[in-house]
């Protein structure tokens, strides 16, 4: 099965895990409005759009998933139905892309940035965000999937920081800066952080912001 389909065939328990867990929701939300995304935003795999909240600008949220997009357009999204590998926009319409721990469910994650560079203007910005494999938290997400635990998992690939980096400058991106957070290991509580601006060795969420020159 296509990992699209579970998202559309489990969308509101997808969309209840961050009701659940609002603390970690609002560390990552932190992140990524640290590097400000801004303007005409495209959000690739926007899912219920659980992560936007706060995030200016115009926001166009693409999805394979259908049902998803019901609730990510009551949260102020306008949904479109397709796939990232093939983006229906013309050439440099967006101001800021965004990835938002996605970029482990792609079956081509280089097809997909390529088009996010194509439909990026010149000087504007893709922010991609992930789970690092080798943090707490990306350990914990690889157990679920070869457990056979998550339902969600079962079809990630997980990437480190060093792999992330190195797909971003196949598709022409240049990396500006970062923003880590979610320091806290799984099943301890999750208490109050500021994000860190770089890349934090044991954080378990982390957004890079590259530039199309």
């Amino acid at each position: 099965m296509e990992s699209y389909r579970v998202f559309d065939k489990y969308y509101r328990r997808y969309d209840e895990w961050y009701l659940i867990h609002d603390n970690i929701r609002r560390l990552e939300n932190k992140c990524i409005r640290t590097l400000t995304p801004y303007g005409r935003i495209l959000d690739i795999g926007v899912g219920t759009a659980a992560l936007l909240e706060g995030v200016r600008g115009v926001i166009v949220g693409i999805d394979p998933a259908e049902k998803p997009l019901a609730i990510a357009s009551k949260r102020g999204v306008l949904p479109v139905n397709g796939f990232g590998e093939e983006l229906p926009f013309i050439d440099e319409y967006f101001d800021t892309v965004l990835i938002v721990v996605t970029i482990c469910f792609l079956q081509d994650p280089l097809r997909v940035l390529h088009e996010a560079w194509r439909v990026l203007r010149r000087g504007g910005f893709l922010i991609t965000c992930f789970v690092p494999r080798s943090s707490c938290w990306g350990r914990h997400y690889v157990f679920l999937r070869d457990s056979g635990r998550s339902v969600f998992y079962r079809y990630a690939r997980f990437y480190d920081a060093n792999e992330v980096l190195y797909m971003l400058s196949i598709a022409g991106f240049h990396v500006r800066d970062y923003c880590s957070i979610l320091k806290t290991p799984p099943y301890q509580p999750v208490g109050v952080e500021n994000p860190v601006i770089g890349l934090h060795p044991y954080a378990g969420f982390v957004c890079v912001r590259a530039v199309k020159y």
